[in-house]
């Protein structure tokens, strides 16, 4: 329920004179239309359509009367949403165009006012581009604007004046502030003669940019900016774009007639611009906050009770989070940079349809505030990106600390958590394959480590387990002085957290690193090791340069581009999908170990040891380095589908979860008919899902949750 606020009207001494009593008559009615048009306009609903844009044809317009008899065309809907309408009425098919802002009335913050049903806080007049001054011969010209002259080259100014009269008014209300009351009384895109003056239904604006909207799209103007960051120059950029549009048969819209002039000055702004806006970095980061504020989701400066914290979504990272984390998981890559950085950085990803992290978000704080402080930024991004998608609902949350905020994520986004251990797995390999020679002293300790892990997240697993671990391969010194030094210490809120918290697949544990490998090489290549220090040029790089090369990797045409080719670009699969493409006939089993033929070289081949378990050790170059690689994720996939393997921890704690939920004893007999009939759909769903993944030779990553009810029994003995 609104809180209205209404003028208090005091009384007045009047004369009993008729003149005087007509007047207050007159007055008297004024206030009485005034109120009831508020109350009428007041008692509408909000709109917020769950779409990223929106147009007129989205809202449901009421008619008002207003001024001087008029009927009003109005609609309220939320004022963080204005931009998303202006962009979805620009986005007319049947008439593109672009609307500005003509006139602006603000409010000053601190200015007093007098709390009223009509008061305004922002007033706001868009107008179509392409008016309302007609530039065109014999067109009218306001005074205001008697002094141009037109210009002789019609590229100078492609946004022509053609006298089109389609506006629209937006209010902030003082009894509203977080509702913009929209007035769309002309929306039309005529003249003042009431004839089409642009697009395609104007005769006259055949052949001419008229047709067209007046200025490119925002997706053409992310990519001339992304390629301008990675080093494509402005020629290559324009060869390729000509060649496009010859392919096609000409221009068919805006987009294609992209021009050389453009492109040479987003290069040369991007030239010229610099992160060090002040020797200060503190006051340089103030300075870059206050104009990007489009960029900031949350931002507070050092103070006696809390650190520095600073929130980056652009509005590309904004649609990502939308179209790819609605119903599905959002996971936090919670270290990064820990020793190069001023401050290290914490990132948001999604997953996209190929299972690769997008970043959507990214936290700058201090190394000692990082996990006490998830509550101060993760509201605001919740509620930034409900404001724009009211229907947006996580399916879960991944963390790969165990001292994450949970309460909080589960507080904010109402789902469920889950634990990733790749961060911990990745240590321990590159350090045993650093420390230890041996590889078949290799095997037996990733073999050991993995079987305790299972363990523990079977509930059966406790430190000692890691005390006997130690004694019994003292002679792998190097690496047991290490675990015991490094890791021992921190095992407790690990096992905590792996018996509390079901554990996130091997698939995003594989998309997680390739992300983290991403970032560190395309963040990390400065020259001067002494940039890292500075906080300015941290978050102009990743409001650049970083998100241009995650924007390029969803690019179709990227490669087009022979830069796209090189290795600081490091694009393709996560080792889980390169898995996929693997045929079986390329695993050669051989007693204990197995041999993955390489894809690239026919002639070479990677020996794995511990085959079929997902702490296997891999002889590759890619594995060396403590990575997940694709040919133990083959084997993997190629024994479970054998049935010579166990499922994965993530589906045996899936399928203890089904088991707990029917054996719990219910107080009648439909919880437990309910919970039988979600167990049989969920295999359901996941069968018309995946199902289909084994066919022609394939493997896929989730195909062992298709008999995930047959096994359920075996899997429960297991346990």
């Amino acid at each position: 329920m609104r809180l209205i606020m209404f003028e208090t009207l005091g009384e007045k001494s009047i004369s009993s004179s008729s003149s005087l009593k007509s007047l207050f008559a007159s007055s008297s009615s004024a206030r009485n239309f005034k109120m009831a048009r508020w109350d009428e306009i007041l008692s509408l609903p909000v709109q917020n359509p769950p779409t990223l844009e929106f147009s007129a044809c989205d809202l449901v317009w009421s008619k008002v009367e207003g001024h001087r008899d008029n009927m009003d065309r109005l609609a309220l809907v939320p004022f963080a949403r204005v931009d998303d309408f202006v962009r979805g009425e620009s986005s007319n098919k049947d008439c593109p165009t672009r609307f500005h802002v003509e006139a602006r009335r603000r409010r000053p913050p601190k200015m007093p006012y007098k709390p009223k049903v009509d008061g305004i806080l922002e007033y706001i007049l868009y107008w179509c581009s392409f008016g309302p001054d007609d530039h065109r011969k014999g067109g009218v010209v306001r005074p205001s604007r008697s002094t141009y002259v037109p210009k002789k080259k019609s590229a100078g100014r492609p946004n022509t004046k053609r006298g089109c009269t389609c506006h629209f008014i937006v209010k902030r209300l003082i009894a509203e502030p977080s509702v913009a009351l929209v007035i769309y009384n002309q929306d039309k895109h005529v003249d003042k003669k009431g004839l089409p003056c642009h697009g395609p239904q104007d005769k006259k604006a055949v052949g001419t940019r008229a047709m067209y909207a007046p200025f490119i799209s925002e997706d053409l103007r992310l990519r001339v900016l992304s390629l301008l960051h990675v080093g494509i120059p402005v020629e290559t950029i324009m060869q390729r774009h000509n060649e496009s549009v010859e392919k096609q048969g000409g221009p068919s819209n805006r987009d294609d007639l992209l021009t050389h002039r453009y492109v040479r000055i987003q290069e040369r702004n991007i030239r010229r611009s610099t992160c060090e806006l002040d020797e200060d970095d503190d006051v340089s980061i103030s300075l870059w906050v206050e104009s990007h504020q489009s960029h900031v989701f949350f931002y507070e400066d050092f103070s006696d009770t809390d650190p520095f914290l600073l929130g980056i979504q652009t509005d590309w990272q904004l649609q990502q989070m939308i179209r790819f984390g609605n119903g599905r998981l959002l996971a936090l890559d919670s270290r990064f940079g820990t020793n190069k950085l001023k401050y290290p950085i914490q990132s948001l990803v999604v997953f996209n349809s190929d299972n690769k992290a997008i970043p959507v978000a990214w936290i700058i704080a201090p190394s000692f505030s990082r996990s006490g402080d998830t509550h101060r930024w993760m509201r605001a991004l919740f509620n930034r990106v409900h404001t724009k998608d009211p229907t947006w609902k996580l399916a879960g949350f991944i963390v790969d600390d165990p001292l994450s905020d949970i309460l909080t994520i589960r507080e904010v986004f109402h789902c469920s958590v889950l634990v990733c251990f790749w961060r911990v797995r990745h240590a321990w390999h590159k350090n045993l394959m650093k420390r230890c020679l041996n590889m078949e002293t290799r095997a037996k300790v990733s073999n050991t480590l993995g079987q305790i892990v299972k363990d523990i997240c079977r509930g059966c697993g406790t430190v000692e387990s890691l005390d006997n671990f130690m004694e019994n391969f003292a002679e792998c010194r190097d690496f047991v002085d290490y675990f015991k030094a490094v890791w021992y210490p921190r095992m407790g809120p690990w096992i905590t957290a792996l018996k509390t918290l079901p554990l996130a697949s091997q698939e995003s544990s594989a998309a997680l690193e390739f992300y983290h490998n991403q970032l560190k090489i395309r963040l990390l290549n400065e020259n001067d090791p002494n940039i890292y220090r500075r906080a300015d040029w941290l978050v102009d790089k990743l409001g650049t340069k970083i998100q241009a090369y995650f924007w390029l990797d969803e690019y179709d045409g990227k490669d087009d581009f022979s830069r796209y080719w090189k290795d600081e670009w490091a694009s393709g699969l996560t080792a889980w999908r390169k898995s996929r493409m693997i045929p079986d006939t390329d695993v050669v089993t051989e007693g204990e170990r197995v041999k993955v033929i390489d894809q690239k070289d026919r002639e070479k081949v990677h020996v794995i040891w511990n085959p079929g378990s997902e702490y296997a050790i891999c002889s590759c170059s890619w594995a060396e380095k403590g990575n997940l690689c694709e040919h133990v994720c083959k084997v993997i996939q190629y024994f479970r589908h054998q049935g010579s393997a166990l499922p994965s921890l993530s589906l045996l704690q899936y399928n203890q979860g089904l088991i707990d939920m029917l054996k719990c004893p219910p107080p009648n007999s439909f919880i437990r008919d309910h919970a039988v009939s979600l167990a049989v759909w969920v295999n359901e769903q996941l069968r018309a899902q995946f199902g289909n993944g084994r066919q022609n030779g394939g493997s896929g990553g989730r195909d062992e949750t298709v008999d995930s009810g047959t096994q359920m029994e075996v899997d429960v003995e297991l346990c």
